[in-house]
């Protein structure tokens, strides 16, 4: 009883830490204007997936990707770095935000756009590894290879959306089956 007492204690010690290490992420501007040159970034990285990408549907869905991210690293009650976030999951202190979690919430929210010149795709790299298996989605133009993709990644950075091409990232990303979602 006295070990889980200080256990809980020591746990709120770290959380008080990392939560007074937390900044915001822009320097020199509002966060409006840092939050719309980062859509605008999206949009850009989503219309170079083809030229039959339509400009405002990859404006709605970098909105939607960059919004959504936001708002749920609310909702999770996300306490930076993303592993240390895991771990707060895995000990029940936090009921959401594991990478599945991210991903999961994420595609809801894109596929609720109903996309004509994009496509979703839930991304997983090391399937089946309990420690080191990640999921993500995954965005291509129609018609597209999955390899071709721009991986939308909330988790890794906590909140602050990440896009990277698939063949680029560090991960070894491949499409999970519709059958699985």
């Amino acid at each position: 009883m006295l070990r889980t007492v200080f256990f809980r204690i020591g746990l709120l010690f770290c959380l008080a830490l990392f939560w007074a290490c937390a900044g915001a992420p822009w320097k020199g501007e509002s966060e409006r204007e840092w939050e719309e040159g980062r859509i605008a970034e999206l949009q850009a990285a989503l219309l170079a997936l083809g030229p039959e990408v339509d400009r405002e549907e990859a404006g709605r869905t970098a909105r939607t990707a960059i919004a959504t991210s936001r708002r749920l690293a609310a909702a999770y009650r996300v306490t930076p770095p993303a592993r240390w976030h895991n771990l707060l999951v895995r000990l029940g202190a936090r009921e959401r935000g594991l990478c599945y979690h991210w991903a999961e919430d994420l595609l809801q929210e894109i596929q609720a756009l109903e996309l004509r010149t994009l496509e979703v795709h839930w991304g997983v790299a090391h399937r089946g590894s309990d420690l080191r298996e990640h999921n993500s989605v995954v965005v291509t133009a129609v018609d597209r290879p999955f390899a071709e993709g721009l991986v939308l990644d909330p988790w890794r950075e906590s909140g602050r959306l990440v896009w990277v091409r698939v063949r680029e990232d560090r991960y070894p990303w491949e499409p999970l089956p519709r059958e699985a979602w």
